[in-house]
């Protein structure tokens, strides 16, 4: 059932842009087509060609992840999933996909959530992408001037009202989205992940390599960076535990 609904999604290739040039996006069309035809590792390449001049495209990393997968290289496969979540958190298709790639990797750590403040307000606020809570603020400021300005037009007492509520709730929009996108913003900035992609890591208790090894951790695994000292990161698993790697075996997301 999980290789059916993989394969569904892989159908669903995208090819929507946001705010790339004209020639990006013709560009990214012909390497869609590449990969529909099932040459995989040209498409690779058209992908990351792409990357190098625009790297804010969901769809991009989505797409390229696609095509790792289907070389059979599922570090890169999840790690370009875990970029697409990066910039558009709510991408279902992303989600099952990596969920799926997950099968492959060597390391199975179970994922245990836990919440601080910042982690419950993220979960509330990441609905939306930062450029997402951007557009809506826009759109409420453009509301409060439409609506002051027939405000002053108007004659009906009543209209004149509903318009003032709505110039009300306007702002309260406005400043609220406004909020949400620097949240959002500094939680990104402070929330560092990368993944392994060295066959077999050590993780210490301790930053030096006479510690003790805590786990044998290998390529593919996700980690989330708290500190470094050194050549070394502390870093937390998905089942919070905590230990010390070197810091070339990773690679940010």
């Amino acid at each position: 059932m999980k290789k059916l609904t993989f394969y569904l999604v892989f159908a669903l290739v995208s090819i929507v842009s946001y705010a790339q040039p004209a020639d990006w996006q013709k560009s990214f069309d012909k390497v869609n087509a590449t990969f529909q035809k099932e040459h995989f590792k040209e498409a690779i390449e058209g992908y990351l060609a792409l990357e190098h001049v625009y790297q804010n495209s969901p769809e991009l990393y989505f797409n390229l992840a696609n095509a790792y997968f289907k070389t059979g290289d599922y570090v890169h496969a999840a790690y370009y999933y875990e970029k697409t979540l990066k910039l558009n958190p709510s991408m279902q298709e992303a989600k099952t996909n990596l969920n799926f790639t997950k099968e492959h990797l060597e390391d199975d750590i179970t994922l245990i959530e836990e919440y601080d403040k910042a982690d419950i307000v993220h979960q509330s606020l990441s609905k939306l992408s930062v450029d997402g809570w951007a557009i809506v603020a826009t759109l409420s400021s453009i509301l409060l001037l439409i609506c002051f300005m027939v405000y002053f037009i108007s004659h009906n007492s009543n209209i004149k009202r509903l318009l003032f509520v709505g110039m009300i709730l306007s702002v309260v929009i406005g400043l609220g989205s406004l909020y949400a996108a620097s949240f959002e913003s500094n939680y990104t900035k402070n929330s560092v992940t990368a993944l392994i992609f060295k066959a077999k890591v050590d993780m210490k208790e301790e930053a030096k390599t006479t510690s003790s090894t805590l786990k044998e951790l290998h390529q593919g695994t996700k980690v989330y960076i708290l500190e470094e000292k050194g050549l070394w990161l502390k870093v937390r698993l998905d089942n919070q535990e905590v230990g010390w790697i070197n810091k070339d075996v990773i690679r940010e997301i």
